[in-house]
């Protein structure tokens, strides 16, 4: 998350950031207004380009409360796509020499169907291929911008909406955790009971045992009587 003074601007200054670059905007979108606005919106740059974009668009903001940057990896998809394409190219090329050897209109157009739906599954892995390609090519960049909300009271800087965020955020994140060690507590809970009455078991036998060898050792010595 990137927090800027005008997140229209700075998303207008992101998109050109990317034309110069050599890649191109995929999608922007903007909410609210004034003081209160946020933008987001999805870039992609050459891959070679990819540590200026993103040491430029750091110095955009004011101050970045998440920095996360990824790229996918397509390159095995464009090889299976890529494979599909010769494929697909090797059928047309048997369809059009079984053409030159039909010897009745039945044949013909049995042939021209199956030429035309193989023409029309090339003609759709290309596009798909040539969108793809652009992929390999660049990377993606997902940006999130926010009006910067800190006002100044009383010659203080204060961010309450900010603030009231974050304490919502770890007051969220502290019941999650409570919640997730409650059932982690809840689901050992049964082999922790067994455990004790094994336990409680085993020392009520033990207790019994001993009680059982004291009497036995102690019955079994012989009285002494005085002289």
């Amino acid at each position: 998350m990137l927090i800027v003074k005008d997140p229209a601007q700075a998303s207008d200054q992101i998109r050109q950031l990317a034309e110069r670059l050599g890649g191109f905007l995929v999608d922007s979108e903007a909410t609210g207004n004034g003081s209160a606005s946020s933008a987001s919106l999805s870039i992609r740059i050459p891959a070679a380009r990819f540590g200026e974009a993103q040491a430029e668009i750091r110095k955009l903001a004011l101050r970045i409360e998440i920095a996360r940057f990824s790229a996918k990896d397509v390159t095995k998809e464009y090889v299976d796509r890529g494979a599909r394409i010769r494929n697909s190219k090797a059928q047309e090329a048997q369809y059009l020499a079984i053409l030159k050897r039909a010897n009745t209109i039945k044949e013909t157009l049995d042939v021209v169907a199956k030429l035309n739906d193989v023409r029309g599954e090339i003609e759709q892995q290309q596009a798909e291929f040539d969108a793809l390609t652009k992929e390999v090519e660049t990377v993606a960049l997902a940006i999130s911008q926010q009006a910067d909300e800190q006002a100044q009271v009383f010659g203080l800087h204060w961010r309450p909406l900010y603030q009231l965020k974050r304490a919502a955020g770890d007051g969220l994140d502290s019941v999650a955790e409570y919640a997730s060690t409650m059932a982690t507590i809840l689901c050992y809970l049964p082999s922790i009971l067994l455990w004790l009455a094994t336990i409680l078991l085993g020392a009520a036998v033990g207790w019994r045992i001993l009680r059982w060898a004291a009497k036995a050792f102690f019955a079994s010595r012989p009285k002494v009587t005085p002289a």
